[in-house]
C-alpha cells in the first residue's frame, strides 16, 4: 500500500518536474506562480472523484522550505534547473531540455533488437535504460547505474568546468575540467584536469556523492593533454618504466597468462612447469600482477619486485582496527517515488502506441497495483489548466471500463498542439551512455553489423570522449556462446580462481552475463550434477561438444550473477581510500566514510578462501573489522612469501 504522504510527495515533484520542462527562459515560471497555481489531485480523495487542490499548502516559511526540497530532488535525477532574474527582480525557473535530452535518434528495428540484446547481456538494471528496450524484468547485471551522467556528459559535450563532492580520503568539492569519460573493466571514471593546475586525474563515479553542476566557465584542451588523459588508468604513474618479470608456474596456468598476455612467452622446465615472462608499465602493475597470481606462481626476477613483494605482503590485514560501534551503513539504494514515476512516463512517451499495466509491471519489476495507482494519478495532471503545454498528456485506455480495476489497461502518450512527439520522445544523455557501454560489451560476442551502426549513431550524438577498455582476455567466449545457440554440451578444461591445475568439466551452458568486465557463463554442470557459475577467461579449451538433449532441473538461483553478494557471513573491512577500488567492484557493498580518513565496507562472502585473496590484493591498506576473520589473508601471504 502506498502512504499518503508519498503519493502526494510523488504527484506534486512530478506535476513540478513535468512544469519546468515544459516553461523557457523567456517564459520562466517564478515561485510565487507556481505556488499559487501549481494544481494535484487531491489525495486522499474525500469525494466521489478527485477534486484539484493546491501543491503547496501553508504558511510562507514552509511552503519556501518545500519547494526548495522540491527543486534539490528534481536536481538530483540530473535535471538541470536554471534560474533567470526577471525585470522585477523576481526569479524564474525552468530546466534546461537539452541538457537532461540528446537528440532524437532514429535506430532500425533490427538495432533496437540488438540494443535489447545487449541490455540484457549487460545492463544497467531496471533503473537504467533495459525497461525502455525490453519487455522482460531487467536481469541482475552489475553495471554502475547513475543520473550524474547526465551533466558530465552535458560538460564533456560543451567543453565546459565541472564542480561536484567526491569521496576520497575527505569528501570534499572538487572543481575540473572534463576530458573523457573512461569505462574500465566495467568500472567508469571521469577523467579530468584540476582546475587551476596541469594534473590530469581520475574519479570514479561511484565515489561522486553530489549532483555534479555544469560551470558556466569553458576551457581549452589541446592534443597533448587528450592524450595524458587518453592513457589514464586507475593506477596512473607519472613515469613508466617498464619492469620485465619472470615466473614459474604450471602448464594449465601458463596457457591462461600467455592468452591473457599476448606478449608473454613461455618456457617449457624440468618436472612439466613453465617459466613465462612478462612485461609491465611500471613496478606497481607488475606487483598487483604477482599479488592476483597468488600461490600459482613463483616469482623468479627481477629482485627489486621480490623486496616490493616481501613489504607487501608483510602488511597483509595489519594495522589499527577503529571501533565500530555506532557506525552506520548507507543502503544500497533504490528508485524514490519521483524517479519512478517518470521512469513509467518516460518508457510510455518511447512507447509509440503505448503500454499495458502488465508490461509496465515486468519491466520495471512492479506489481500491477503499483502500475495502475502512479500512472491512474499521471493520467489526471492538469496543473495549471493549459497555461503551460506539457510534453504529452497520457491517456488511458480501458479494455473493459466496468471492471477498470482489474483490466489491464493501455498507457499513452497524446501530445497536443503544435508539439512534435518526434522533438520529445529522446533518449536522456545517460541513457545513451549506457547503450553505448552495453553494445560495446555485447560486439566481443555478437559481431554483428547492426550492433557496429548502433554504436555509430550514439557515437555520432554523444562525442567520441568516452571510451570503453577491457583488458580481459576471453578467446573461447565465441565457442561457449555458439554451444548455447545450438544447445550443445561441452567438456572443458576450467581453472578455478584459486586452482594451480585445470579440472575437467563438462557442461551445458544455457546463459552468458557481464560483470565489472568479465563474461560469465551459467551452466548444468554434469560433472557435479548442479548449476554453476563460469569465468569464461579460466577455461583453457574446450576438448568436445555433443548435442545436450537431456531436460535438467530448474535453475534454483534466478540473479545467479550476483548470488555472492546475497548469500554467505557479513564482513566489515577498513580501507584505506586508495585501496577503495579494490572493494567497489564487490555486488551490494555498502560504505561508510570514517573520522581518520579510512572507509568502512560491509559486504558478504560465502567462501574464505575468496576473501583471503581479496586482502592479500589489498595489502597494507585494508584491515578487517570483523572478529571471525581477523586473520584472513594472512597464512595466503605467508604461503606467497615462503615462495620468495
Amino acid at each position: 500500500m502506498i502512504r499518503n504522504t508519498v503519493e502526494e510527495s510523488r504527484e506534486r515533484l512530478v506535476a513540478l518536474a513535468l512544469l519546468l520542462q515544459s516553461a523557457t527562459p523567456q517564459r520562466p515560471l517564478t515561485q510565487e506562480t507556481i505556488v499559487a497555481e501549481l494544481l494535484i489531485d487531491e489525495y486522499p480523495v474525500k469525494a466521489s472523484g478527485p477534486r484539484k487542490v493546491r501543491a503547496y499548502q501553508g504558511g510562507e516559511v514552509a511552503t519556501r522550505q518545500k519547494f526548495e526540497r522540491d527543486k534539490a530532488k528534481i536536481r538530483e535525477l540530473g535535471m538541470q534547473i536554471e534560474t533567470v532574474v526577471l525585470g522585477d527582480g523576481s526569479v524564474g525557473y525552468w530546466v534546461d531540455a537539452d541538457a537532461m535530452y540528446a537528440p532524437p535518434l532514429a535506430l532500425s528495428e533490427a538495432e533496437q533488437r540488438v540494443v535489447g540484446l545487449a541490455l540484457r547481456l549487460c545492463g544497467f538494471g531496471r533503473s537504467g535504460a533495459f525497461s525502455l528496450f525490453d519487455e522482460g524484468p531487467a536481469p541482475d547485471n552489475g553495471l554502475e547505474f547513475s543520473n550524474y551522467f547526465n551533466p558530465v556528459l552535458r560538460a564533456l559535450r560543451l567543453g565546459r568546468v565541472l564542480a561536484f563532492d567526491y569521496q576520497s580520503s575527505a569528501n570534499k568539492l572538487r572543481v575540473v575540467e572534463p576530458l573523457a569519460v573512461r569505462v574500465i573493466n566495467g568500472a567508469t571514471y571521469l577523467v579530468a584536469r584540476v582546475r587551476g593546475t596541469a594534473e590530469v586525474k581520475g574519479y570514479r563515479m561511484t565515489r561522486i556523492t553530489s549532483m555534479p553542476v555544469v560551470r558556466a566557465e569553458t576551457f581549452e584542451s589541446d592534443e597533448a593533454i587528450r592524450a595524458i588523459a587518453a592513457a589514464w588508468r586507475p593506477e596512473y604513474a607519472r613515469t613508466l618504466k617498464p619492469v620485465d618479470v619472470v615466473v614459474e608456474t604450471t602448464a594449465d596456468y601458463a596457457t591462461l597468462l600467455t592468452r591473457e598476455y599476448p606478449s608473454a612467452v613461455a618456457a617449457a622446465k624440468k618436472g612439466g612447469l613453465r617459466e613465462v615472462g612478462l612485461s609491465f608499465d611500471n613496478l606497481r602493475e607488475a606487483l598487483r600482477f604477482v599479488v592476483n597470481a597468488g600461490a600459482r606462481v613463483r616469482l623468479v626476477s627481477p629482485k627489486i619486485l621480490k623486496t616490493e613483494l616481501a613489504a607487501w605482503l608483510g602488511g597483509v590485514n595489519r594495522g589499527a582496527v577503529p571501533a565500530m560501534d555506532g557506525v552506520r551503513f548507507d543502503p544500497v539504494t533504490t528508485t524514490d517515488a519521483l524517479g519512478q514515476a517518470l521512469q513509467l512516463l518516460h518508457a510510455v512517451h518511447l512507447s509509440g502506441d503505448g503500454l499495458r499495466i502488465s508490461e509496465l509491471a515486468r519491466r520495471f519489476d512492479l506489481s500491477a497495483d503499483v502500475v495502475r495507482h502512479v500512472m491512474d494519478r499521471l493520467v489526471s495532471f492538469e496543473p495549471m489548466h493549459g497555461r503551460y503545454g506539457f510534453p504529452a498528456h497520457v491517456i488511458k485506455e480501458c479494455d473493459d471500463w466496468e471492471h477498470e480495476a482489474e483490466d489491464d489497461s493501455l498507457y499513452r502518450a497524446e501530445y497536443g498542439g503544435d508539439t512534435d512527439a518526434t522533438d520529445l520522445a529522446t533518449l536522456t544523455w545517460r541513457e545513451l551512455f549506457e547503450l553505448n557501454i552495453a553494445l560495446r560489451e555485447a560486439s566481443r560476442i555478437y559481431d554483428a553489423p547492426e550492433v557496429h551502426a548502433a554504436i555509430d549513431k550514439i557515437e555520432s550524438v554523444i562525442g567520441s570522449q568516452v571510451r570503453v577498455e577491457n583488458t580481459v582476455s576471453e578467446q573461447l567466449l565465441d565457442v561457449v556462446r555458439s554451444a548455447i545457440e545450438s544447445g550443445e554440451r561441452i567438456k572443458i578444461h576450467y581453472t578455478p580462481a584459486t586452482a594451480e591445475e585445470s579440472q575437467e568439466r563438462t557442461i551445458e551452458p544455457r546463459e552468458i552475463r557481464v560483470l565489472n568486465g568479465h563474461s560469465y557463463v551459467r551452466a548444468f554442470c554434469l560433472t557435479r550434477d548442479a548449476w554453476r557459475t563460469f569465468r569464461v577467461d579460466r577455461i583453457n579449451d574446450v576438448v568436445a561438444k555433443s548435442p545436450a538433449d537431456e531436460p535438467r532441473v530448474a535453475d534454483p538461483v534466478s540473479n545467479w550473477l550476483t548470488a555472492v553478494g546475497e548469500s554467505g557471513s557479513d564482513v566489515v573491512v577498513v580501507v584505506e581510500a586508495s585501496s577503495r577500488w579494490i572493494f567497489e567492484p564487490l555486488p551490494n557493498a555498502q560504505w561508510r566514510a570514517l573520522g581518520d580518513g579510512r572507509h568502512a565496507v560491509r559486504f558478504r562472502v560465502a567462501d574464505r578462501s575468496f576473501l583471503d585473496h581479496l586482502m592479500v590484493q589489498a595489502g597494507p591498506g585494508a584491515v578487517v573489522a570483523t572478529p571471525e576473520f581477523a586473520d584472513a589473508g594472512r597464512a595466503l601471504a605467508r604461503q606467497i612469501r615462503a615462495a620468495l
